[in-house]
């Protein structure tokens, strides 16, 4: 597989804008090497993250005016026959996008073709994570998708399987696919305040990129916007992890060991280095070229190669 051109900027999937042709060309201006696809969050309420992956799985019921999705409890059966129907078969288009949720993931496939040089090898996607996603969904009674295992199963073979059909049409322009399974919920990960335990998300994740992988050249990433056991994650079989490198590196630096073994096995750190909640507006390029710097040679303090870690890093 080609390398990732070394700190090519992309980006996590929601955005504020309303207008997609703008955002698009917005995203092809500061993502040449490695464009995204937007979720217009203000445009439809199925672009939300939690909302926009469950329309194509039979067993969960979306209320796109509360914004809630809940598991199917009558017809459950029947549900879940349907879905491990075109589960065995790999039927991806029953995983698809909907049109109009995602509206802009079709515009940006149209996109691609008519802008030569625009992301040349690599595109990226997102889904939401199996854990985010699990811990989302309830039943009447409050019980989670991921406390069902029943469900909890069908829930990551459906949202690989949606990953898989993502990156089937990322393949079909000629590029290759990188898609991020997003997982805020595993901000506070190994907390007193978390239940969650390490082999359930491993498992999950590890099954999810599974079946994602099965359809061709991929890479795979993960993106957690807070803290979480890093070690667990940097040890979970992704290709790319994205951290917030402006508020939480120190955390993400406590485990140089594992950090050292993901990128011997290739391995890239995708740098979360412009702040988001903490945006002040009096950022520059300059200070954060400076506080990115300062993070590689703390780094490599700790035993990391810098070099080695230029050339595996993403923004």
């Amino acid at each position: 597989m080609k390398p990732l051109p070394p700190f090519a900027a992309t980006g996590i999937g929601s955005v504020p804008f309303t207008d997609t042709g703008e955002t698009l060309d917005r995203i092809a201006r500061l993502c040449p090497a490695l464009p995204y696809w937007p979720q217009m969050i203000k445009n439809h309420p199925g672009a939300d993250m939690i909302l926009q992956y469950a329309p194509p799985l039979p067993f969960l019921k979306v209320d796109f005016t509360r914004k809630t999705v809940a598991a199917c409890e009558e017809n459950r059966e029947e549900a879940l026959a349907d879905f491990y129907e075109k589960y065995l078969a790999r039927d991806l288009d029953s995983f698809a996008l909907p049109a109009d949720s995602a509206a802009s993931f079709y515009d940006f496939l149209k996109m691609i073709p008519t802008r030569p040089g625009l992301g040349p090898d690599f595109l990226k996607g997102q889904v939401t994570g199996p854990i985010t996603a699990g811990l989302s969904f309830s039943d009447s009674r409050g019980k989670t998708v991921l406390d069902d295992p029943e469900l909890a199963e069908a829930l990551v073979k459906g949202l690989g399987l949606q990953a898989a059909w993502q990156a089937e049409r990322i393949r079909e322009l000629g590029r290759i696919p990188i898609i991020f399974f997003d997982e805020p919920s595993l901000t506070g990960f190994g907390s007193a305040f978390s239940t969650l335990s390490r082999d359930t998300v491993v498992s999950a994740l590890g099954e999810a990129a599974e079946l994602a992988r099965e359809g061709g050249e991929i890479l795979l990433g993960i993106h957690v916007c807070g803290n979480t056991d890093w070690e667990m994650i940097l040890s979970a079989g992704l290709d790319i992890i994205n951290f917030d490198a402006w508020g939480y590196f120190e955390q993400f630096s406590l485990y140089p060991e594992a950090l050292g073994d993901f990128l011997s096995r290739g391995g890239v750190v995708a740098w979360g280095i412009v702040p988001t909640l903490e945006f002040s507006g009096h950022e520059t390029v300059e200070g954060l070229m400076e506080k990115l710097e300062g993070e590689i040679q703390a780094l490599a303090h700790r035993g990391i190669p810098a070099e080695i870690l230029r050339e595996r890093s993403l923004l």
